[in-house]
């Protein structure tokens, strides 16, 4: 290790690529020798081969083994954007080592002026708050908030018309409050309901039955053989073409028709039963059965 050694590393300002302004130009240096040591020397700088910028070096007192900055003496202000090359050398009173103590050439690029320096912003959390003059508006924006958000009032968007109406056609469960029954056919239901209670609840124009379910629910013995009981024909029964049902009256003996018969038509009656107002008897031999005649819409 010499006595006396100083050699230089490495260009420090400018940066290889800088924007146009006003530069201090500077190399790193490290004290190689044992003794404290004080690096001086030149820069210059050069634009398209010629010398644009000169100005001595001169560091600080650097210890042994350590590293230290020398700066130019002058400052520098390109003349103008584009490329430049930069050479330097630094030596020390006494330097031992001649081969470290010049800066190999190095190219930057000076582009466009510096950005100005931002202004200072000053507190202003108010004017974006609610009623400020800048509120801020989260409505867009994905992700999450720090602190939970309250939802607006927004019931009508799920309502029957609204812009998200809810569908409980899937949901299973009990509704907290009852549903009004839509009309439905009584595929749905059990045929053989024959209770008051059954038939009353069931009763009603939401209720449609189809000609199926009121042959099921006809009677199947007694006087009222194939008659369908009175109140089991709700309102808008299915029924086939020209084909009738006779009902069963609430009171002994009451027979009525669930939907308008047709003049002609022929039936079975109770001989034992006076018959119906706007019938007669039709005189058909043989009877039907050994207490039935046959009797003719008027």
């Amino acid at each position: 290790m010499a006595d006396y050694d100083v050699g230089v590393l490495a260009l420090v300002v400018p940066a290889k690529s800088a924007p146009k302004a006003t530069y201090r130009p500077a190399v790193s240096v490290q004290n190689m020798g044992i003794h404290d040591a004080l690096a001086s020397g030149y820069l210059r700088i050069y634009a398209a081969g010629l010398l644009e910028f000169e100005s001595e070096l001169y560091s600080a007192t650097i210890p042994a083994g350590a590293t230290g900055n020398a700066q130019t003496v002058d400052y520098w202000t390109p003349q103008s954007e584009g490329t430049y090359t930069i050479h330097a050398y630094l030596s020390t009173p006494l330097d031992q080592v001649e081969s470290n103590n010049m800066l190999a050439p190095v190219t930057i690029e000076i582009t466009g002026a510096a950005p100005p320096t931002p202004p200072v912003v000053t507190a202003h959390a108010a004017q974006h708050e609610d009623g400020g003059t800048d509120e801020l508006s989260i409505d867009g924006l994905q992700g999450r908030t720090a602190d939970p958000q309250s939802p607006l009032a927004h019931a009508a968007q799920h309502q029957a018309g609204g812009s998200d109406a809810l569908n409980v056609g899937s949901l299973s469960g009990v509704l907290a409050q009852d549903q009004p029954a839509q009309v439905h056919s009584n595929s749905r239901h059990n045929p053989t309901m024959s209770t008051a209670a059954e038939l009353t609840a069931h009763a009603g124009s939401t209720a449609v039955h189809t000609v199926a379910t009121n042959l099921a629910n006809r009677e199947t013995t007694g006087l009222d053989a194939g008659l369908v009981p009175l109140t089991q024909l709700a309102g808008g029964s299915e029924v086939l073409a020209g084909r009738a049902f006779l009902e069963r009256g609430d009171a002994p003996g009451e027979r009525r028709w669930s939907v308008p018969v047709p003049q002609g038509l022929i039936c079975v009656w109770p001989s034992a039963a006076s018959v119906p107002v706007g019938w007669a008897n039709a005189g058909i031999l043989p009877a039907p059965a050994l207490t039935y005649i046959w009797i003719v819409k008027l």
